[in-house]
């Protein structure tokens, strides 16, 4: 299978749209497809980087999409689809969906979009829907994909599309998150940790949608005896000044343990999962109509070994399985609280959501979710590969609730 990918997010910048266009690449060519991905340079030059991937990757001058750079990706798109003889076209993100629908009648090609969540909402002013309309760009050959069961609803509310053309595969974890970690004992002490704390991690972007502020508003209403026995790691760069000088006077104003760690490398936001004992992310709703179409982060925090406090917001239940991989409540500061103290204080539970989290997360690899996208076989349908697949009946059913077959995407 030949499949060309276009994509407005990519490596060196960081994001879940990103994450999802390199995964996925990356687990199709192991699947045996030939993949080429066009994405930004960022006015940077990644050549060496670039030669890592196993897969084709062209840069095309450009950063951030903004609506001033259709034109340019209008252009690239109608010169590329028709380089070579494409089974799959993909557009990864909405910013090149007008683009390839414009580029249709030059290709055979099965023509797929991945919609995220967010994007959906902002689709919705007079001038892009009239664009979307005017260039077709949910017509008979597009196959829509959505990175969860909320996100596919969400476009079937906002487009007048037939459910059978819109598919939920949730996205994947990478194998990275299962790695070789340092020692619990080293990594606390590295961070000035207690090595008697029960810790809670969050790694997300300081922006008001992540819900630390309610977040820290929980941790400052449980008894003093749990408060003094938790400490709150914080990881993710600063978003919007005005919300992160509010978070950190927040802070400075309460007597919860909390370390402010700015962003770090996966690497080491790895070893930090080695070394605690909770998840704990609260997103909450925004009139912006800013959404959290999954939640990865949920599945790269099971993967090493952490059960979750989340919020029943966007995709985030496709993400953390309620009582199962995590505790999943509403956006409420007392439910926050009630959730945080459960999994604090009964080490049972957090024994028992931690192998279910882990469980969860090795179910829904990028192989998978390559697979399903792409319609490519895996190595156990392969006659000349020999393998064994037990997944468990709960991982069986929760593919087929995801799917009637076609597409995905979402970090922080």
């Amino acid at each position: 299978m030949n499949i060309l990918m276009l994509t407005s997010e990519f490596a060196p910048a960081t994001g879940g749209i990103g994450t999802y266009a390199r995964e996925i690449a990356t687990a199709a060519t192991e699947l045996g497809a030939r993949v080429t991905v066009l994405a930004p340079d960022y006015s940077k030059s990644s050549l060496e980087e670039d030669k890592s991937f196993p897969f084709e990757l062209h840069r095309f001058h450009g950063g951030l999409h903004s609506m001033r750079n259709l034109p340019s990706k209008i252009l690239l798109a109608r010169n590329h689809v028709r380089i070579e003889d494409y089974d799959v076209i993909h557009a990864a993100d909405w910013p090149f969906f007008i683009p390839l629908a414009l580029s249709r009648h030059r290709t055979q090609a099965r023509l797929l979009m991945t919609v995220h969540g967010t994007e959906i909402n902002e689709t919705q002013t007079p001038l892009k829907r009239l664009a979307i309309q005017a260039a077709g760009v949910f017509g008979p050959r597009v196959e829509i994909a959505a990175n969860s069961r909320f996100t596919r609803e969400l476009f079937r509310e906002r487009f007048s599309i037939e459910s059978e053309r819109v598919v939920a595969i949730p996205l994947g974890v990478s194998d990275f998150w299962f790695g070789p970690r340092k020692s619990r004992k080293a990594t606390r002490k590295a961070y000035g940790v207690d090595a008697d704390k029960i810790v809670m991690v969050t790694v997300a972007r300081l922006t008001r949608r992540k819900g630390h502020l309610k977040t820290l508003a929980a941790l400052a209403s449980l008894p003093d005896e749990l408060r003094r026995r938790l400490a709150w790691l914080v990881i993710g760069p600063n978003g919007e000044p005005d919300f992160v000088e509010e978070f950190r006077d927040m802070v400075d104003t309460t007597d919860c343990e909390v370390h402010l760690l700015g962003s770090l490398s996966n690497e080491h936001i790895r070893d930090i999962y080695g070394a605690s004992d909770f998840f704990c992310l609260t997103g909450i709703p925004e009139s912006s109509g800013r959404v959290e179409g999954f939640g990865l982060v949920y599945l790269e925090a099971g993967a090493g070994g952490l059960p979750s406090v989340a919020t029943a917001v966007g995709g985030v239940p496709d993400a953390v399985l309620a009582n199962e991989t995590g505790l999943l409540v509403e956006p409420d500061v007392k439910a926050i609280a009630q959730a945080i103290t459960e999994i604090a204080e009964d080490s049972n539970t957090r024994s028992i959501l931690a192998a279910g989290a882990a469980a969860h997360a090795r179910s829904l690899s990028w192989e998978r979710c390559a697979a399903e996208t792409y319609h490519l076989p895996r190595a156990g349908e392969r006659k000349d590969v020999k393998t064994t697949d037990n997944r468990s009946a709960r991982e069986q059913a929760h593919s087929g609730d995801a799917m009637p077959r076609t597409a995905v995407a979402g970090r922080r």
